[in-house]
């Protein structure tokens, strides 16, 4: 499984102007379970918090992976977004985060699961990726930029 196979053009963010972690999260989750037509809005976005809160999902260099496992759902779902400004996120280099990428999967998705964290941390650790995608405002050349660096960079 491919992000390009499961991030969309309108599940992209590119003006999100929240100003802290918890409130991000929020709007993100509920933003996603809306996009998605998932049930239970709220439980989504508790989920996503939950996890957030047992261990900061700020892998460095201005990225976050927020994610969460729910019972019920059929398949890993994605959105993405970017903060200009920058949100704390505690995370592992303790710089500002720009760049959220948020999954949900089913409780027992497990080797979807990694391979798609898996190849978003790889794209994600070229400057030239991450610094476009800040750089881009319009969603569709957002995704252009994830598929280029996902054809590029992951078998």
């Amino acid at each position: 499984m491919k992000i390009q196979d499961i991030l969309q053009k309108n599940g992209i963010i590119t003006n999100l102007d929240s100003v802290n972690k918890a409130e991000l999260l929020a709007q993100m989750g509920k933003y996603l379970a809306s996009l998605y037509d998932l049930k239970d809005q709220d439980l989504i976005a508790r989920k996503i918090l939950d996890r957030e809160a047992e261990m900061s999902t700020g892998i460095g260099y201005g990225i976050a992976i927020p994610h969460a496992r729910i019972e019920g759902i059929d398949r890993v779902y994605m959105i993405a977004g970017r903060n200009v400004k920058g949100i704390d996120f505690n995370a592992i280099d303790e710089q500002p985060v720009h760049l959220i990428f948020m999954m949900l999967s089913p409780a027992n998705a497990s080797s979807q699961y990694t391979q798609l964290l898996s190849s978003l941390s790889r794209i994600m650790s070229y400057e030239e990726i991450r610094s476009s995608l800040i750089d881009t405002e319009d969603p569709e050349k957002f995704l252009d930029v994830i598929i280029r660096g996902e054809n590029k960079y992951v078998e």
